[in-house]
């Protein structure tokens, strides 16, 4: 079933995706009994009404980065699936690729030693101001947006949680960060170069240098089902894969909620992001 505040609109949709049912409203959808689980892919700033909506109608939510506008918002989904007994996940497709998988294993096994650096960054050009994402009473902004998956990245790395935090940013006319670019420092030592952007062309980089070695890949977070991806260690590729993560990070999902086991990737993981976006945004100014 799909779900729009518009019946056209989720019909269209229903139509180009072989969905069998339509419903013109987000409280149809949730009064459905048949209706298990729901993938909340609103703009960020409904995420905590919807998400929140659902686990009360005793829905399971996957609900599209970032769960919410900021780390209070974050929690309070968190709470509501556990009141309810729920399982609630962001989306985080990159983290069910298996070379995300290798990276962190090799990284956690020790094989380029200690973490010292780490650079993500994403890239997307976007002109349209119209758009949600660049609107921030929406939750839009390049931070939120593409900087929620990059700070993630840099948390699984690290192991850690980071301990200072500087950032400068570059808002647009409609108020949106436009660019933003942080440095993470760690208890351990490391520290993570991260940047988010919507005015360069797509790009996307993830390097990790450690005091043995350094490792990097090509489409960290975009890799599609057609895209071969790589791992390359000081020059030398050493492995290379090709896989659709969303099938994947679906599946694992809906096996943890009929299970009732906790979600592959914890909520508590979600509003640990958080916490550190808000500590960007507030360094950012």
């Amino acid at each position: 079933m799909v779900a729009s505040q518009s019946l056209s609109r989720a019909q269209s949709f229903a139509a180009r995706h072989g969905v069998r049912r339509a419903r013109g409203s987000y409280d149809e959808a949730l009064a459905a009994r048949d209706v298990d689980a729901v993938y909340v892919a609103l703009h960020p700033a409904a995420h905590e009404e919807w998400a929140v909506a659902a686990l009360e109608a005793g829905k399971h939510v996957i609900c599209e980065r970032p769960l919410s506008t900021d780390a209070g918002s974050a929690a309070r989904i968190a709470a509501a699936a556990v009141a309810n007994g729920c399982t609630v996940m962001e989306s985080q497709p990159a983290r069910f690729h298996p070379r995300t998988q290798a990276l962190l294993e090799l990284v956690d096994g020790g094989d380029i030693g200690q973490v010292r650096l780490m650079t993500v960054a994403l890239s997307q050009r976007m002109r349209d101001l119209d758009n949600f994402r660049a609107r921030p009473e929406l939750g839009g902004g390049a931070l939120l947006d593409l900087g929620t998956p990059a700070i993630a990245m840099a948390r699984w790395l690290a192991r850690e949680e980071p301990e200072g935090v500087q950032a400068v940013s570059r808002r647009w006319r409609t108020g949106a960060d436009g660019v933003i670019a942080a440095l993470l420092s760690f208890p351990s030592g490391a520290v993570a170069s991260v940047a988010a952007s919507f005015e360069g062309a797509a790009h996307e980089v993830l390097e990790v240098s450690g005091t043995y070695g350094a490792v990097g890949t090509q489409l960290a977070f975009n890799a599609g089902a057609d895209d071969e991806v790589t791992l390359v260690r000081d020059g030398r590729e050493i492995g290379s894969w090709r896989a659709d993560p969303y099938p994947r990070m679906l599946a694992a999902f809906a096996d943890a909620a009929a299970s009732g086991r906790e979600a592959p990737l914890p909520v508590e993981d979600a509003v640990a992001t958080a916490s550190v976006v808000d500590a960007v945004r507030t360094a950012a100014g």
